[in-house]
């Protein structure tokens, strides 16, 4: 586990490296998404797919090919901030700013020039501001403060990241398994050249889910992998309590973050339904 969770740049030079994780709006869209092409390929080179969600121009009347920004989830977040790979920045508030400051020298540029040029285009990020970026760094436990406060379940979020980052550790690409019947689906190798063979879920609770789960993924051509923890959880008295206690507002302090970043390995059981006969 990293000592610091949270790291603040003390340079432009420290924060040129890594990637810039934009959220939309952390207050009331604690999204990210991400614009930047080249950060895109990195993003892939670490094993991060992300969700392409923005139209083509030529095809607006389709939804099978997709174009930018590419939405990554809050585990893919986590992840790259735990291993200091990139930064997160409240994206609304550097635009703001950043859209002064060009407007402050393209005035300023005016009184040089007979014609006003844009010098700076304020939506291009081939230039970017990193004062402007550090300065508007947020740290991960204000993300997920504001991510969390959002959610309607909001306690599996520490398990579940134990689960996505021992995947990931272990080289599989990770995509959303929904239409598989799973949490995740993992592939071997990039899924541009390889096909998946597992379905992901979380914690099956009994024999149905384990059977109607292991049916589904061997439907699908995939076997079916569901993962728990390993320490018990504390026992919950009725469902009442349950929906009680996913209701209630989670604290991201700093235990919750050393508790989020612990290594832990969770159970890992896989079903192939083989048929009869």
């Amino acid at each position: 586990m990293q000592n610091d969770m949270t790291p603040k740049p003390n340079s432009n030079e420290t924060i040129q490296n890594k990637l810039v994780l934009p959220v939309i709006n952390p207050s009331n869209n604690p999204e990210v998404l991400i614009f930047n092409l080249n950060d895109i390929k990195s993003l892939r080179k670490l094993k991060i797919l992300g969700i392409l969600i923005g139209t083509l121009q030529n095809f607006p009347q389709q939804n099978l090919f997709l174009s930018i920004p590419l939405k990554i989830n809050i585990y893919d977040v986590i992840w790259l901030i735990k291993y200091n790979y990139g930064i997160l920045v409240d994206q609304l508030a550097y635009r703001n700013e950043r859209r002064i400051k060009i407007e402050s020298l393209n005035k300023n540029a005016s009184n040089i020039f007979q014609k006003d040029s844009m010098i700076i285009t304020p939506d291009s990020e081939k230039d970017r501001d990193y004062e402007l970026l550090n300065k508007n760094q947020i740290s991960l436990q204000t993300y997920l403060q504001n991510y969390l406060s959002n959610q309607s379940k909001k306690s599996s979020i520490i398990s579940y990241y134990h689960y996505y980052n021992f995947l990931i550790n272990k080289g599989f690409f990770i995509n959303p398994g929904l239409k598989f019947g799973g949490d995740f689906v993992i592939y071997p190798g990039d899924p541009l050249r390889y096909h998946s063979y597992s379905t992901v879920k979380f914690e099956l609770l009994d024999c149905f889910d384990i059977i109607s789960g292991g049916r589904l993924a061997t439907g699908v051509k995939k076997n079916l992998i569901f993962m728990g923890e390993r320490r018990e959880k504390k026992k919950i008295d009725n469902d009442e309590d349950e929906q009680k206690r996913e209701k209630e507002d989670v604290i991201v302090d700093d235990k919750f973050i050393e508790e989020l970043f612990d290594d832990e390995v969770p159970l890992c059981f896989s079903i192939e339904w083989a048929g009869f006969g």
